[in-house]
């Protein structure tokens, strides 16, 4: 079912060049010896231009400064292939960095594919499982249904999803195979979405009991704090403390109720 499109998979992985980063980084370093060649090139023209200049004007002989200018055409030569040298170094750069990009993208498209693929056949497996057992469940409810009309519900149940889970089955499928070749050809996104973050868990408050004091009186809540409201206020109290609270009569007008619970007495 999915042999076509692993074959595709390992086609496009083989595309992939490992050594395109090494390329981009031995022509970026050439770039710049280039580069560093011609501005040594552009002060030695400049020189040779200065000298030649110098001799003209200290009336240099004609073979003097035949010399000289030809100093000047080895130099500006220099100075233009290295310059376009350079040109065409840049422009290499910019055509591997596409392309870098490019295999950045197919690596990435070709991982989100994986997945996708790796989740159908867990998907496949399982539901080859779920209809192995629907046929057993309608089975087995079919004779207990001889004898026990209960078994009937259950019976029609596992038969109907009997009948209808494999094409579904096969609809996703189609529908995954269709997914996959999206990515590949750069349709869909190359990333698939994460799975949604477990809701929070809702704690609840810790149980208190009520009671009236008569007296001052001192306690630790559950966040460490002292709680000291003196005498006639209505307090609450965790369970196990006003329980302790009232045996040692520091609350003389609650009673006792329930699992540890009070009231004003």
């Amino acid at each position: 079912m999915w042999a076509s499109f692993k074959h595709k998979l390992l086609l496009a992985m083989s595309l992939f060049k490992p050594d395109a980063e090494q390329t981009l980084q031995n022509t970026l370093d050439a770039a710049k010896s280039i580069a560093a060649r011609l501005i040594t090139a552009k002060t030695l023209l400049a020189e040779h231009h200065a000298t030649a200049m110098e001799l003209a004007r200290d009336n240099a002989d004609d073979a003097t400064l035949d010399e000289a200018e030809s100093k000047i055409r080895a130099a500006q030569i220099r100075v233009d292939t290295l310059s376009a040298t350079l040109t065409e170094t840049d422009q290499q750069i910019l055509q591997l960095e596409q392309e870098l990009v490019a295999v950045g993208g197919k690596k990435q498209r070709e991982a989100a594919a994986f997945e996708i693929e790796k989740t159908a056949e867990g998907f496949a497996s399982a539901a080859a499982d779920a209809v192995t057992s629907l046929d057993a469940l309608a089975l087995h409810t079919e004779a207990m249904a001889r004898f026990l009309p209960d078994a009937a519900g259950l019976h029609s149940f596992a038969s109907r999803a009997k009948a209808e889970l494999p094409g579904s089955i096969e609809m996703l499928l189609m529908l995954a195979r269709n997914y996959t070749d999206a990515v590949l050809a750069g349709h869909n996104k190359p990333t698939l979405p994460a799975p949604e973050a477990p809701a929070p868990m809702q704690t609840q408050p810790a149980p208190t009991g009520c009671a009236f004091t008569v007296s001052d009186v001192a306690w630790v809540d559950a966040a460490a704090t002292t709680q000291a409201p003196g005498p006639c206020f209505d307090i609450d109290l965790p369970p196990e403390t006003a329980t302790l609270a009232l045996r040692q009569k520091h609350l003389p007008c609650a009673s006792e109720i329930g699992a540890g619970f009070l009231k004003s007495g």
